[in-house]
């Protein structure tokens, strides 16, 4: 393949500046806070999910600690109309403050607000289904999740779930009873065969209406078995929402030449990757403060499928790039390091400490487990990040875990 021409298809498989208006009279005495009010925003580009037929906005805003009445406001200014949330975030208070808003305002009805928890059997499903109505102070949720299926909480057996005719019977009751009106899973579980593995079962069973899933533009163009996965969802109708698309890459700060054009930074550039693969409907993004939320959403509504040329930009800042977090774990650095630490939980948890802000439940999830999972003191962790499918810099996250987490 002649790597510098790369079609569309062949990235996922491989790798005017406007004048300022002077205005006179009424308009020029304002305030900027009083103009920012009288902007009209542009409407924002929606997307079918999947066999659901809703449409929704292609950024979905992500949950964040602290959320408040400000944030969410600006949120409903700038466009969004996709909400996320679960029973974990906050011990809960993040769905109750979505919840609230969305009440107080009036705005319940423009929104596509999803929810989640983490069931074990499908009975369980439907009671934390009424749970999570009275928690968020809803009639009902347009998405309902099980949450991170596939994590080491869930049974072995759970990547079955979504071809059991089980979890078919009760997905059809949750929906006839109106509580919530599609059904699905979310997944950033590792091994990455493991995830691959349920999106390939969703596809065959027939009852997911929609799956969250972690990806990245380097994940799709190096995993052809995920990349197929994510093909067979879509041919299926099954809407696709991705996630974690930019974890643990907080450090890049280069601005390619490709995504200064275009008026995009590094993150954005890979929001816009993202939504150039026209199997994501919408992307579920951590915007933690007003400029993540305003860059997003403007990328967002000023989004055109990138070249063939930004999409290489796009690679090669992430190859240049080692990630603190792993979205594609196949177990080599475990082998490698000749333990059983669990490296890519660890990573993960330090994010959720460092990047969300949730500093208890990453403390949690690290004391939960096992004493083997936290132990590094005889790993080799040279070999564990030399083995690891994202080149993490397996010293340097332990490290930090050790201050922050232990």
């Amino acid at each position: 393949m002649d790597n510098h021409k790369v079609s569309r298809r062949d990235f996922i498989q491989v790798g005017a500046v406007a004048a300022a208006a002077v205005t006179t009279g009424p308009l020029a005495a304002m305030g900027e806070e009083e103009k920012e009010k009288k902007k009209e925003v542009q409407p924002f580009p929606r997307r079918k999910l999947g066999r659901t037929g809703m449409n929704v906005t292609i950024l979905n805003q992500g949950a964040m600690a602290n959320m408040g009445d400000r944030h969410l406001n600006l949120m409903h200014e700038e466009g969004i109309r996709c909400l996320d949330s679960a029973d974990c975030y906050e011990d809960g208070k993040h769905e109750r403050v979505v919840g609230e808003w969305l009440n107080k305002t009036g705005h319940r009805k423009e929104y596509c607000l999803v929810t989640k928890d983490h069931p074990f059997t499908p009975d369980q499903w439907v009671t934390m289904l009424d749970r999570r109505l009275k928690n968020g102070r809803q009639d009902y949720y347009d998405l309902f999740f099980i949450h991170a299926l596939g994590i080491d909480e869930y049974p072995d057996g759970c990547v079955n779930w979504p071809k059991e005719r089980e979890w078919a019977k009760i997905a059809e009751t949750i929906k006839k009873s109106g509580k919530a009106r599609f059904v699905g899973f979310s997944s950033c579980c590792d091994p990455i065969e493991k995830r691959t593995e349920l999106l390939n079962n969703s596809a065959k069973g027939g009852w997911v209406d929609a799956i969250m899933v972690a990806a990245d533009p380097s994940l799709i163009r190096d995993n052809a078995e995920f990349n197929k996965a994510l093909d067979a969802c879509h041919k299926a109708g099954i809407g696709l929402i991705s996630m974690k698309e930019m974890r643990g890459r907080a450090s890049i700060k280069s601005v390619f030449p490709e995504f200064e054009a275009r008026g995009l930074n590094p993150f954005t550039a890979v929001l816009t990757a993202m939504w150039t693969d026209e199997r994501f409907t919408t992307l579920c993004s951590h915007m933690d403060n007003i400029t993540k939320l305003k860059e997003n959403a403007a990328a967002a509504r000023n989004f055109k499928p990138m070249t063939d040329t930004e999409l290489t930009a796009v690679h090669r800042m992430l190859d240049g790039h080692a990630k603190g977090y792993c979205i594609g774990c196949d177990g080599s650095c475990r082998r490698a390091a000749g333990t059983e630490t669990a490296f890519n939980d660890i990573a993960r948890y330090l994010c959720y400490y460092e990047e969300n802000g949730d500093r208890e439940g990453a403390r949690r999830l690290f004391a939960a487990l096992p004493p083997e999972a936290r132990d590094w003191s005889r790993a080799d962790l040279a070999a564990a990040s030399k083995a690891c499918v994202c080149k993490l810099d397996f010293e340097n996250i332990l490290t930090r875990a050790a201050e922050k987490l232990a």
